[in-house]
């Protein structure tokens, strides 16, 4: 079987397709036109994580907005709580991080929980640069190696490859085929399987949005 080469039980030395770098700023590094992945791992608020658990009978959720750097998430209808006020500061971050790197004047948002992997298969997004970061549950996944042909990922003999497993907190760059330059490539990616009977996962997205 596949092993998920996590920051707990060992080192990691990125190959020249993926990056994990040691500061914020370095996400620019996502602009270098081999690395289809690049994240940077970061400590966050606990508060997040104790608020996402005392709410855990709202089940499954989806939040999809527009943001700016002039506007904060309203996170529709979920409950009031300590630490939401720390997961919208959290979210208007990462905006702000997407709208700064891209240069983009708002960003697509979707904050989630699920219950099942929502793309299990090994895959590409058609978008140009993706943002993702998992608040609660396992992390994205992405193939270690990412110079693999790409017409024929979701078959059965690349199931068992290895891959690499962010972090929970961790802000992940996904490269997509729609980003200048990259048609015939794209960061290899999926969603992880949840076990039975575990903590739902809550993940969010941003994807760039320009005016036309």
């Amino acid at each position: 079987m596949s092993q998920a080469n996590t920051i707990e039980n060992q080192a990691i030395t990125a190959t020249p397709t993926w990056r994990r770098v040691a500061e914020l700023a370095d996400l620019v590094e996502i602009f270098d036109p081999e690395v289809q992945v690049c994240s940077w791992q970061r400590e966050i608020d606990t508060a997040i994580g104790n608020y996402l658990s005392e709410i855990h009978n709202t089940g499954e959720f989806q939040v999809i907005e527009t943001l700016s750097p002039t506007t904060q998430t309203r996170l529709g209808h979920l409950p009031e709580g300590t630490g939401r006020a720390s997961l919208v500061d959290d979210l208007s971050f990462l905006g702000e991080v997407v709208c700064e790197l891209m240069g983009c004047s708002e960003v697509g948002l979707r904050l989630a929980r699920v219950s099942r992997a929502m793309c299990p298969g090994w895959h590409i997004d058609r978008t140009s640069i993706r943002l993702v970061c998992t608040y609660q549950g396992p992390g994205t996944e992405w193939l270690d190696d990412q110079c693999i042909e790409r017409t024929d990922i979701g078959t059965e003999r690349n199931q068992d490859m290895s891959f690499i497993q962010a972090a929970e907190g961790e802000i992940v760059l996904l490269k997509g085929a729609l980003w200048q330059d990259n048609e015939a490539l794209g960061a290899v990616h999926r969603s992880p399987e949840l076990a039975p009977n575990t903590v739902l996962r809550t993940l969010v997205t941003l994807d760039p949005l320009w005016s036309t």
